[in-house]
């Protein structure tokens, strides 16, 4: 397949070559709990899960369980998390070979709180060891065989090199950014390195609180628009909207995707799931917006279904889902006038 990234300039794809994706990698305790937790209040826990999670891994596996390919580029301490961690990633799928490990140190996790239709709140034990992961320990040659770069701009200074070399490569390269970033560690990326590797991004998906941060406007809708206007990604940007579903700016349109009627379960990992499954659908198999857009967001739902932050299953039983399901994306117009939601 192939596809053109600027005036002039066009990419072509290998079916069989890999994904390759640095970002996050943690291990998630899932707590299912009767409410989300209140200052001195009480709850009841239903159930507690280990289970592998963080946002970079979790994209790759979506990606791995529907067909393709798929390596993560990470750091884990040496311990029995970390040890859990490479364990899951491999069985699910998804190459460990350019994962590193801090002798001695701490693998990151968190603990997620579920509550009933899927509500959640996440806390984060960044740990010693995600974060040191140095440009130097990572050979961009290991881009050479790539199809797709994804990254989560997590450390930066790995995503700036990753990312400047995969544009060197005419590489796609694909930006999720899961966190607001005055939420991430200072020691994770400055606001300088988020902004170089925002200008690599050929498509840049995040949340509406993400958006909200990058463009300083309380209008999820003006955000996004003014994120293009600034990065000038060559396929534009992406929101993930929740119930709201899921908008697609570009220089050519700005389309809206509603979200499929479910109820869930637990809501962790469905961006994850979207950004996987829009790699696939989008890069991979040359699929149009509309119909990338519905993949992904049928990714998103099936994860909302099931609890755990990960998504397995094949491109068989998402197509399955899709055609039991009814879902709209159309072509909408960005409001003129700013103002608060």
């Amino acid at each position: 397949m192939c596809l053109e990234l600027a005036k002039g300039m066009v990419i072509f794809m290998n079916k069989n070559k890999i994904v390759i994706g640095q970002g996050a990698a943690a291990v998630d305790i899932v707590i299912q709990c009767q409410a989300l937790p209140e200052e001195d209040g009480f709850g009841r826990i239903y159930k507690e899960q280990i289970t592998s999670g963080g946002s970079g891994a979790n994209v790759l596996v979506t990606i791995a369980q529907l067909g393709a390919p798929a390596a993560l580029v990470a750091k884990l301490g040496e311990d029995e998390f970390g040890r859990q961690f490479r364990q899951e990633l491999m069985a699910d799928g998804v190459s460990t070979q350019y994962l590193l490990v801090k002798p001695g140190g701490a693998t990151m996790h968190t603990y997620v709180f579920v509550a009933e239709h899927g509500k959640r709140s996440i806390l984060v034990n960044s740990g010693d060891s995600f974060h040191t992961l140095a440009p130097e320990e990572v050979d961009d040659r290991i881009l050479d065989d790539a199809d797709v770069l994804y990254t989560d701009g997590c450390p930066a200074g790995v995503s700036v090199k990753l990312a400047k070399a995969a544009k060197a490569r005419n590489i796609p390269v694909f930006v999720q950014i899961e966190c607001p970033p005055s939420f991430m560690s200072p020691t994770s990326y400055s606001s300088g390195q988020i902004n170089e590797v925002l200008s690599y991004a050929d498509i840049i998906c995040c949340g509406r609180d993400v958006y909200r941060e990058l463009a300083t406007a309380d209008d999820y809708l003006f955000s996004l628009k003014d994120t293009y206007d600034k990065y000038k990604p060559a396929f534009g940007v992406i929101c993930t909207a929740g119930e709201e579903g899921a908008i697609w700016h570009s220089r050519q349109d700005t389309l809206h995707c509603a979200a499929y009627a479910i109820n869930p379960v637990d809501t962790t990992g469905a961006g994850d799931s979207f950004c996987g499954g829009m790699i696939y659908s989008f890069f991979l198999h040359n699929a149009g917006k509309k119909d990338s857009l519905a993949f992904a967001s049928a990714c998103a739902a099936i994860k909302c279904l099931s609890h755990g932050p990960r998504l397995r299953v094949s491109e068989a039983m998402v197509k399955d889902f899709m055609n039991k399901h009814v879902l709209t994306c159309n072509s909408i117009k960005h409001p003129r006038k700013k103002g608060k939601e």
